[in-house]
């Protein structure tokens, strides 16, 4: 994969501290969504024009995702996106018709000296009721990837208007499952922006991959791989595509996730232990390898609090699967969860504040979530089947797989429990782990 080379030229504004009437409360599940108009971006050229609408529509749909924030329809506008990027917001045209903020900007295209076209984006959010511009940017990068620009854009109105960081320019590492010709499913490890676009496949499906997942720090995942006919760790540098064996140990190699340093691993072997399941951390520097747990249960899923001061995992040392916490060298093991039902795969959310799990109770499985204290749980889903929880950057959406049928769909959920959203991908797609921040 390319590095996306993306440059920011001009501050034009910095971002100032939003008036109370146009800060969303993001605690609020009941907060309506704030009402936003976004005018095309403007281009003086069919090209650029083009490209403008092409941004508006993913801007559009990003914001529209969230559910905090509702863009009003075009029709409505009495002012033109020409005049806006020309000659500034007429307020009290936008009073009229009830919106709170106005997004607007303009596009250039450009060709540089190899005559290669990139393309010039500068935007602006006012608040419409204090008549003044609360941020704007102007960003340059080659054309191809002017949706990144988009979610840029995105997540600069989220943080604008909410106080925290947005998660819209993200990607989302996952498994892409396709039947194969001998009757078997083609399995290949798959990246896409966190909206379902830019799809790609890594690898051609010749050999079974799992459990990827996103170093916290840069683009590098982590992956479980039979190339060989056994299971073994890998590391693949997106920017570069450049693939590394990170682990060749005897026995099951399994659930691997990075530190918060990404310069450590943590993960479940097999080794030397008759098939039972214990849980190792790893220099990756070194491959030196330190033994965590030991004790006969199951022992699987470690997940780093964000700190890295702890890892909670699932055990079922205690007679059914449940979630403990251990000190990040294995020492002060406690139970987490006691309540009815079994719980698998937790993950610790980025700001530190929550667990989120898999439960099944019955026939039923769902995603939940847990303080580290264990003193509030909450189930966010009801389903046939749902697993693989993984969290947004900024902590505020869990990704998931749910199995409908003979098929399996990636979702996503906020942490109120409302909002659930189905991502579309060219085909079934399950296990997804979210990246970090793009820069």
């Amino acid at each position: 994969m390319i590095r996306i080379a993306l440059s920011t030229l001009l501050i034009l504004c910095s971002t100032l501290a939003a008036e109370a009437r146009i800060r969303i409360d993001l605690n609020n599940p009941n907060t309506d969504p704030m009402p936003l108009a976004l005018v095309d971006f403007y281009g003086d050229t069919d090209q650029a024009k083009q490209v403008g609408e092409q941004l508006r529509q993913v801007v559009a749909n990003n914001l529209l995702n969230s559910t905090l924030f509702d863009v009003t329809d075009q029709q409505a506008y009495l002012q033109s996106a020409e005049s806006v990027a020309q000659q500034g917001p007429q307020f009290a045209d936008w009073r009229l018709i009830n919106v709170v903020g106005l997004i607007s900007g303009n596009v250039q295209v450009l060709y540089g000296a190899d005559g290669q076209p990139q393309i010039r984006v500068e935007y602006r959010l006012f608040d419409v009721h204090g008549e003044k511009q609360l941020v704007g940017r102007r960003y340059t990068v080659s054309a191809q990837f002017w949706r990144h620009i988009a979610h840029r854009i995105s997540d600069d109105v989220y943080e604008a208007l909410t106080g925290e960081k947005g998660h819209f320019t993200t990607r989302i590492v996952h498994i892409g499952e396709e039947p194969a010709a001998n009757g078997h499913t083609r399995k290949r490890l798959c990246v896409m922006d966190q909206d379902g676009g830019n799809y790609q496949c890594l690898t051609d499906g010749s050999h079974l991959v799992l459990t990827p997942r996103f170093n916290p720090n840069v683009q590098k995942i982590i992956y479980m791989s039979y190339a060989n006919g056994f299971p073994r760790l890998y590391l693949l540098d997106l920017p570069t595509g450049q693939q590394s064996l990170v682990g060749d140990f005897e026995g099951l190699n399994s659930s691997p996730r990075f530190a918060p340093n990404g310069k450590n691993v943590v993960m479940t072997l097999t080794k030397g232990h008759e098939g039972n399941s214990e849980i190792y951390r790893m220099n990756l520097k070194n491959k030196q390898l330190t033994r965590l747990t030991f004790h006969r249960g199951i022992d699987t899923s470690p997940s780093f609090s964000p700190d890295g001061k702890q890892i909670v995992f699932n055990s079922d040392r205690g007679g059914r699967p449940a979630l403990y916490i251990m000190d990040a060298d294995g020492n002060r093991v406690r139970r987490l969860t006691y309540g009815k039902g079994r719980y698998y795969a937790p993950v610790w959310s980025p700001r530190g504040d929550l667990i989120a799990f898999v439960k099944q109770l019955g026939s039923t499985f769902h995603i939940g979530v847990i303080d580290p204290e264990g003193r509030e749980e909450r189930l966010l889903t009801d389903s046939f089947l749902d697993e693989s929880p993984t969290w947004s950057p900024n902590g505020r959406v869990i990704s998931f797989a749910r199995q409908e049928g003979n098929d399996t769909h990636i979702y996503t959920i906020d942490l109120t429990g409302y909002n659930l959203r189905k991502v579309e991908t060219p085909s079934n797609a399950s296990d997804p782990a979210w990246s970090p921040l793009l820069k």
